[in-house]
């Protein structure tokens, strides 16, 4: 009878040790919960505990953490997001993402093994690819080459190019460059350049003298010339503040459009086919006298042959 009671007795600490540590296995607290020192979470943390300066571990073969937002009130965000530390598959990418669980999309990504500064923000919002100390609101930087690729799905990918060059665009796989500035401010482009002119984006629109041009044309100082910044190449045309002073087009008196400046060519081509035409004119009327003076000696020297009766 003792002994049965020993048994029995013994059996039921057995199934209350089991029962404690099942219930310590998913322990519940229902209160805050302070941790002085570290914690490791996964299956792979060690009962001694776990050493290193990182207060929360995740020590696992497969890393997650999920911010799982239970609203269901209308109106209320209730979008889930996941933490995700690499695939989880052989082969898989090493990665650190931030995943929208709810629409099962990855917005951000960093790979395994990318160099510091990658990206970076500074204190007072600039952007940094490349450098710790950005210059500006978006500033990139590489040893040599820097480029992006602008790329539209079903449409063609440009490319913006920073190299030893100077400042470039071109379009991929065509090859070659289709604009490119270099360091002295020289810009060439592969196509043609087309400037808007339509009178539908034209406004004070006042007819111009064609004579006036031609005058200010012909008065106009032309020089041959090399810019400070390119001295072996030789250009010739007016200076910006005579060509300003002359015609009045134009932002200022630093720059001359290339349309203005055209424009004024075609103004005194105009000019001067009126001039070459009131010329015309003149030597038509001074020709048709001539041919009646001609007539008339003509009468006269055959009048003057004739013998008298």
């Amino acid at each position: 009878m003792k002994t049965t009671r020993v048994l029995v007795r013994s059996t039921s600490f057995l199934l209350m040790l089991c029962c404690s540590l099942a219930v310590r296995a998913q322990e519940v607290v229902n209160d805050d919960l302070i941790v002085i020192g570290r914690a490791c979470v996964g299956i792979d943390c060690i009962a001694t505990g776990e050493g290193g300066l990182d207060i929360i571990k995740m020590k696992h073969n497969n890393t997650k953490l999920l911010f799982d937002d239970t609203s269901t009130s209308p109106g209320f965000p209730a979008t889930d997001w996941r933490l995700t530390a690499n695939d989880s598959t052989s082969g898989g990418v090493n990665r650190f993402s931030i995943e929208d669980a709810t629409a099962a999309t990855v917005p951000f990504t960093i790979r395994g093994a990318a160099p510091s500064n990658s990206l970076f923000v500074s204190n007072v919002g600039r952007v940094g690819l490349g450098t710790s100390s950005p210059d500006a609101r978006l500033d990139v930087e590489a040893a040599s080459t820097v480029d992006m690729r602008l790329t539209a799905t079903g449409a063609s990918t440009w490319r913006v190019i920073n190299d030893s060059a100077g400042f470039a665009v071109e379009l991929v796989g065509s090859g070659f460059r289709a604009v490119q500035v270099d360091a002295a401010g020289n810009m060439e482009i592969a196509g043609l350049l087309s400037q808007g002119s339509s009178r539908a984006i034209k406004t004070d629109i006042v007819a111009a003298d064609p004579r006036a041009a031609l005058r200010a044309v012909s008065a106009l100082p032309l020089s041959h010339w090399s810019y400070t910044a390119d001295t072996g190449t030789r250009h010739v045309g007016p200076m910006a503040e005579d060509f300003y002073r002359a015609f009045g087009v134009g932002r200022d008196d630093k720059h001359i459009a290339p349309g203005d400046q055209a424009g004024v060519a075609l103004l005194a081509i105009q000019g001067l086919d009126q001039v070459v035409a009131e010329k015309d004119r003149r030597i038509a009327d001074l020709e048709g006298r001539v041919a009646v003076l001609e007539g008339l000696l003509r009468e006269l020297a055959e009048k003057g042959s004739a013998p008298r009766p």
